[in-house]
């Protein structure tokens, strides 16, 4: 052992040796130094860019902004592609319910009241709470559930229709471009809506996955005496997603519904008001079904039913202990729609139409009445 060591200390002291009268100069390196500025820029340009890739995507570019750009671009669809596949086996339980109502519906008569109705539910999943409280995950789900409700078309079958029919294929914007949910960046990405999903497992490293869709489209109204608004909340998350969602269709249908547009100019924001109290009752207190099978509806709400009209309607400050047909039917009476709000099953007044209630990782809770010509 002493030997060894004796040995190798020779070997290094007669090359240090031979070298004592050399220079050493270090040769500059060609490729320019990533610009602060740009390097901001590209991280403006494609949030969630860390310093070390985008720095590295400069270099790479000779510090040309548009060539790093798509330089990124592709480093993230390989990346993505490479972390979806080996993530693929995972389970994601976790997400957010997005909602967009692009337009809310209306009735024939009245000033910029007659529009049809344009929305969207969906919800993405991922593996953590952490990831789906993540700005990048947040954006993605509204900006999908945006896309969704920008390129749906009118179908066959119920009014809000989900990918658990035949109705609406899971896959079927897939191929859609990624369109912005945000007023500031109203614009589409170059990238599609399944790349998209793909890009962001790269970016945040866990599974994402779209579970399931909905689509709520239909055409304007002509007939004067119908009307349709559709109203959306959430709860558990921003303003436009959370960990639940619901959509309520509101019909109107009244022979007087032309001549209280006249009287009342104020009717369309009063429904909007109603509308989203029922959305949010529907979030809240996840009724299964409209009415309850073989049994009468009751003015007095009960807080153990299931049955949306036979629940106490909590969320309108004003309802007291009345049940949520009551309410509707009262509603209907005070604005001039209806005669009587004593008699089930009248044919005139305010009354839901359609409901659909998600929650990340539940079940779907859709229930639909038939409303005449709609």
């Amino acid at each position: 052992m002493q030997f060894l060591h004796s040995h190798q200390g020779s070997r290094l002291s007669t090359y240090a040796s031979r070298v004592q009268g050399f220079r050493y100069y270090s040769i500059p390196d060609s490729s320019p130094k990533a610009s602060v500025k740009l390097i901001a820029e590209i991280r403006k340009a494609i949030p969630g860019t860390s310093l070390i890739k985008a720095r590295e995507a400069l270099e790479a570019t000779q510090n040309h902004l548009l060539n790093a750009l798509e330089w990124l671009e592709k480093d993230i669809a390989i990346t993505g592609a490479a972390k979806a596949a080996k993530l693929e086996g995972r389970t994601a339980g976790e997400g957010l319910i997005a909602l967009a109502v692009l337009s809310g519906g209306g009735w024939p008569q009245g000033k910029g009241k007659s529009a049809g109705v344009r929305a969207a539910m969906v919800e993405l999943n991922c593996e953590t709470d952490f990831v789906a409280r993540n700005e990048l995950f947040v954006k993605l789900a509204e900006d999908i559930s945006h896309t969704v409700a920008f390129f749906s078309e009118p179908r066959e079958g119920p009014l809000i229709q989900d990918s658990t029919s035949e109705h609406l294929p899971l896959d079927s914007f897939a191929d859609a471009p990624l369109l912005s949910s945000s007023a500031s960046t109203a614009t589409s990405s170059t990238a599609s809506v399944s790349e998209s999903i793909r890009n962001s497992i790269g970016r945040l490293g866990e599974k994402i996955s779209l579970r399931r869709i909905c689509t709520v489209v239909t055409d304007p109204l002509t007939d004067p005496t119908y009307g349709l608004l559709m109203s959306s909340y959430v709860h558990g998350g921003a303003a436009r997603s959370g960990r639940v969602g619901a959509l309520v269709g509101l019909g109107l249908h009244s022979s007087a519904l032309p001549s209280v547009l006249t009287q009342n100019p104020n009717l369309h924001d009063d429904l909007s008001s109603l509308g989203r109290s029922l959305a949010a009752q529907v979030a809240g207190y996840h009724p299964e079904t409209m009415r309850q099978a073989g049994a009468a509806i009751k003015a007095i709400g009960d807080p153990d039913s299931s049955a949306l009209y036979n629940q106490p309607f909590m969320m309108r400050p004003d309802a007291g202990d009345r049940s949520v047909w009551a309410y509707l039917n009262s509603w209907s009476v005070q604005n001039g729609l209806s005669r009587n709000e004593s008699v089930e099953g009248q044919s005139e007044g305010a009354e839901v139409v359609q409901f659909e209630r998600w929650s990340v990782g539940g079940s779907v809770v859709a229930c639909e009445v038939p409303l005449a010509n709609k």
